[in-house]
This record gives structure tokens, C-alpha cells and sequence, in this order.
């Protein structure tokens, strides 16, 4: 530990923060402090010693020692700092937020009421007292701690208070978001997760070759070399373009595997028009299955068995039997009866021709649940939300429908990586997709304990609704701008120093600000290491 301090505790002010300190810095030692530096505080009182882990939030500010700043002589020498040579002496204060009790003994920090007594010594830290106080000992490496080069931020993989919590990154375009999702997307695969990508832009459909960008000097600061994934494969949506046409795969979705309310939502149902596709799917599920999904549904109205993940799919239930179905009634129908079916023909009609139903489905996502692989969906060439939402969906319920089959869990981790976030549900739409909301909170809610972790990626948080961020205990803000944006963040974030806010629309391309349980809480300004494998696009990053 260093043996000179680097400042002192002032006095407090009347405008004075509880969680805040004011620290007075000889001018000898200005160059020793910084914003976002973490240090340690030594006070004394009558009742003893104590010790403080704090991080400077604001300043230095500069103050002159024997006059006033409004003095001439101060005055002159700033006026005239080209042709004179003469400045008053000056010393610096800066603001350090008190993140805890330091116990030395144990390195480790606790929650506290107390504060740091006036003329208590703030002291530097070295990388490796840093590195245990904030608990930085995962084996996933994500990249620096922001002004600590030797400080390597990492998560662990196998804890079930780390990863398998949902992740959300958010930032601006060229702010480094992707590049984040796949230092994530390379970790977890390498510490065999199974991961799988919905790729709205074709970004990781190269992510088997080594990266090709000249960031020499980065990849030698962070002590990593290129490398492409071992096991990735590619599919894409049948009737659409892939992004890469020399290895990806076509897929369809089954329609039985969907459920039904959160097909009505993604078509735009009205609630008559919803009503007459629950009686439809009631009818044709009573035909078609004897599965348990099918015994729920011949045992009351088809509402009740909406939503219901646990519930086999009505299997043989195809698109194509709905419209005959809707057609046969519209023969007989009458009044507003026969108008709430003729608009849900055209609307199933119009999902039919999409394309993507009943011709090539998945399976039971078994080939997409496998250790160290990844599985990327292209929907690049989709260019429609409905065909993202509807294979989306389907994805996460069967994987969660595969997970809880695992009894002895025998499948890996999975992750799952969420592109364009903000073009699933909407703050605008959330109130119409509800039942989507609760497919994603449950999913949430129980795939963590069966170690199903959902990352939510974002350029435009303000239009994300409230329980998007909910669901993210990992919060990870690359530079946001726009008080919209921002405040969407920060309104979820909860018990981060105002301060911190402040510097996100300045930070730099590929470092962010790194919020998680797992760390407590405690923010951290993190430089996010390159990604080693190939990604498309990368000059947006």
C-alpha cells in the first residue's frame, strides 16, 4: 500500500452529500489524481481507526492557494500564460464517492452509515488490491478497468450469480455495443455455453475466422491474439437471402410450436378477432392431439391454455389447416361474426405468405444446445419484424421447453444474444404484447436457475419498455446520448452516484460502464477488450 497520501478529508460544506467527500490534494501530488480513481481513505476518531474504499467522481479542481481566483494577480497569470512566467501556488480538490468499509484484513468491502472524518488520508491503490476489493476473479475475460491497464475485469462462468442473469447493452451506433456482445458471445462459448444469436444485420455470420482489423497495439494491450470460433453454425429463415450463402442452413418454424396468444399479438389481433382464433385453435386442437397440451385444451376454453410454457405443443396443427379451418366457418358465418373471421383469414393469409411456417423447422433445438457451439440466426435478409418476433419466439420457447426436460442436467449453459432489442417489443406496443412480455419475464424468471441467460442488445434504450430492463440484472452502457436514452438507463440502474451518469455521453468508442449484481452494484468504467473473431459492418463500430 502507498505510504504517502495523496490528499486529505476537507471540511464539509452546506450543499454536502452524505455518500461524498470533498479531498484537499497538495499540489506536489496533482499528478497522481483523476477522475474514476479508486483510493483509500484512513480516518481517525475518538472511537478508532477506520478505513473507507472510495472513487473519485468529480474533479481535480484547481484553487489557488494565497489568493483569491478572482484576484489580479491570479488573474494576470492565466490572462498572460504565453509571456509570463509567474503563476500563484495552487493546490487541487476532487470528490470521492464513499463505496464502503474497507476491511484490510480480508480485502473486502461492507456497507456502511459512517463517513470519513476531517483530515482522513486518501491513499492509491495497487491493480491487485483493486482487482479483490471489486471482486474482479472470473475466468471470462471482458476487458480493462477504465485507467488501470493491469486490471483485468472478468466474470466467472460457472456462478449462477454472473452470467446466467440477463445482460443488457445499450449504446449508440459506432459506440462499441456489438463488439461487447461478441467478446460475451466468444467467453461463454469457450467455457462451453451453448450460444445462439439473432442476427438482425448479418453482423456474426464470420465470427469461424480470425479478425483482420489492424488493432495490433490493442490486441497486444490486452494479451489476446485472433481467433475464430471452433464450432459455429448458420441458419436462415427459408424464402430470405443469407447473409452468407456458402454454409448457412434453411430453416422454417413449426406453427404448432408458437404459442397462439403471442401469434394473435404478433398479427395484430383485435380481441374479436382474437376470440375467433382461440375458438379455431380450440377446435382444431381437439382433432389434432392427444398430447398434454391438447388434454389442457379439451378440458376448457383455448385461453387457458395461452402462454402455458410448460405445455407440450399441439403437434400436427399446421398454418394451413387454420385458414381451412377459418375458411369452412366463413361459409356459415353471419354479421359482425363472419367480418371478425373474413379479417383474420386475410391476416393469417398474409402470415402465410411470409413463408417461414411448417417447411423445415428446427427439430427440438437440440443441434442448437450444444457445448462451445454457436448457433447464429441470419435475418438479415428477413427485412420484416414479424418474421424476427415469430422465429424469436419460438426459439426461446423451445429452448426453455428443452431446459426443463434436462432433469439431470445433462445440457450446457445457454446464451442467448438478442440483436435490434427494440424491434421485439416496444415502449410504443408494449401495451398490445402483453403476453410476449410475460413469455420473456418467465423465461427470465426460471431460466436463470436452469442457467438460460438472455442478453438484450439496444441502440435506442428510450424505446425499450420498463420490464425489458427489469429483466437485466447486467447492465452494460456504452456512450448513450440523448436524455431520453440516458434516463431509460438510469432510471433502472438504481443506486449509482449521479456523477457516474455524466460521463457516459463522453465515453470513448469500446468502453462502457459496466453495472452488475454480481459486482454488487458497484459501476465500473470498463475498456472492453477487441473481439478475436471476424464481425461484419465493423466500421459502424
Amino acid at each position: 500500500m502507498d505510504k504517502v497520501a495523496l490528499g486529505y478529508v476537507n471540511f464539509d460544506s452546506s450543499t454536502a452529500d452524505s455518500g461524498e467527500v470533498e479531498i484537499i490534494v497538495p499540489h506536489e501530488r496533482i499528478g497522481k489524481v483523476r477522475r474514476g480513481q479508486y483510493v483509500r481513505i484512513e480516518s481517525e476518531s475518538s472511537e478508532g481507526k477506520r478505513s473507507f474504499f472510495a472513487r473519485i467522481s468529480k474533479g481535480p479542481f484547481f484553487t489557488p492557494d494565497s489568493v483569491s481566483k478572482d484576484s489580479a494577480f491570479a488573474r494576470v497569470s492565466v490572462l498572460n500564460a504565453g509571456s509570463v512566467s509567474f503563476k500563484p501556488d495552487y493546490h487541487a480538490s476532487c470528490h470521492a464517492h464513499i463505496m464502503g468499509e474497507l476491511d484490510t484484513a480480508k480485502m473486502r468491502v461492507r456497507g456502511t452509515f459512517v463517513r470519513p472524518m476531517p483530515q482522513g488520508a486518501a491513499y492509491q491503490l495497487t491493480g491487485e488490491e483493486i482487482e479483490k476489493l471489486l471482486e474482479l476473479e472470473g475466468d471470462m475475460f471482458i476487458g480493462h478497468l477504465n485507467g488501470y491497464d493491469g486490471v483485468r475485469v472478468r466474470i466467472p462462468s460457472t456462478k449462477n450469480a454472473a452470467l446466467p442473469r440477463n445482460v443488457g447493452i445499450f449504446g449508440t451506433v459506432g459506440s462499441g455495443k456489438t463488439n461487447t456482445s461478441q467478446v460475451l458471445i466468444e467467453e461463454a462459448a469457450s467455457h462451453n455455453w451453448a450460444v445462439i444469436v439473432l442476427d438482425i444485420e448479418g453482423e456474426y455470420v464470420d465470427m469461424d475466422k480470425p479478425s483482420k482489423e489492424p488493432l495490433d497495439k490493442l490486441f497486444s494491450a490486452f494479451s489476446i491474439e485472433p481467433g475464430g470460433i471452433d464450432e459455429l453454425d448458420i441458419y436462415h429463415p427459408i424464402g430470405t437471402e443469407p447473409a452468407r450463402d456458402d454454409c448457412s442452413s434453411e430453416f422454417g418454424v413449426r406453427f404448432s410450436n408458437v404459442d397462439p396468444q403471442v401469434l394473435s399479438e404478433i398479427m395484430g389481433l383485435t380481441q374479436p378477432q382474437n376470440d375467433r382464433f382461440a375458438e379455431a385453435w380450440y377446435k382444431l386442437a381437439q382433432k389434432k392431439t392427444s398430447s398434454k397440451r391438447g388434454e389442457r385444451v379439451s378440458a376448457g376454453f383455448a385461453s387457458s391454455v395461452m402462454g402455458d410454457l410448460d405445455s407440450v405443443p399441439v403437434v400436427g396443427v399446421t398454418l394451413k389447416d387454420m385458414v381451412s379451418h377459418i375458411e369452412s366457418i366463413l361459409e356459415e358465418a353471419k354479421g359482425p361474426d363472419k367480418a371478425s373471421h373474413h379479417v383474420l383469414r386475410r391476416k393469417l393469409n398474409r402470415l402465410d405468405r411470409i413463408g417461414v411456417f411448417d417447411k423445415k423447422d428446427l427439430g427440438d433445438y437440440g443441434d442448437l444446445v450444444k457445448s462451445g457451439k454457436v448457433s447464429v440466426i441470419d435475418m438479415s435478409g428477413s427485412y420484416s419484424n414479424q418474421i424476427n418476433n415469430i422465429v424469436l419466439m419460438d426459439l426461446l420457447g423451445g429452448i426453455f421447453r428443452l431446459k426443463l426436460k434436462d432433469r439431470e442436467n445433462k445440457l450446457p449453459s445457454v446464451f442467448i444474444a438478442i440483436e435490434e432489442a427494440h424491434t421485439l417489443v416496444s415502449r410504443e406496443n408494449a401495451g398490445k404484447m402483453e403476453e410476449t412480455l410475460d413469455v420473456l419475464r418467465e423465461i427470465s424468471r426460471r431460466g436463470r436457475k436452469r442457467r438460460i441467460s438472455l442478453c438484450f442488445i439496444s441502440q435506442q434504450p428510450s424505446h425499450l419498455p420498463p420490464e425489458i430492463y427489469e429483466l437485466c440484472n447486467t447492465k452494460i452502457a456504452h456512450q448513450t446520448t440523448g436524455g431520453k436514452n440516458l434516463d431509460a438507463i438510469k432510471g433502472s440502474a438504481g443506486g449509482v452516484d449521479a456523477s457516474v451518469w455524466g460521463d457516459v455521453p463522453r465515453l470513448g468508442q469500446g468502453t462502457c460502464l459496466f453495472i452488475s449484481s454480481y459486482f454488487k452494484n458497484r459501476p465500473m468504467v470498463v475498456d472492453v477488450r477487441p473481439c478475436k473473431s471476424s464481425r461484419r459492418h465493423v466500421e459502424e463500430e
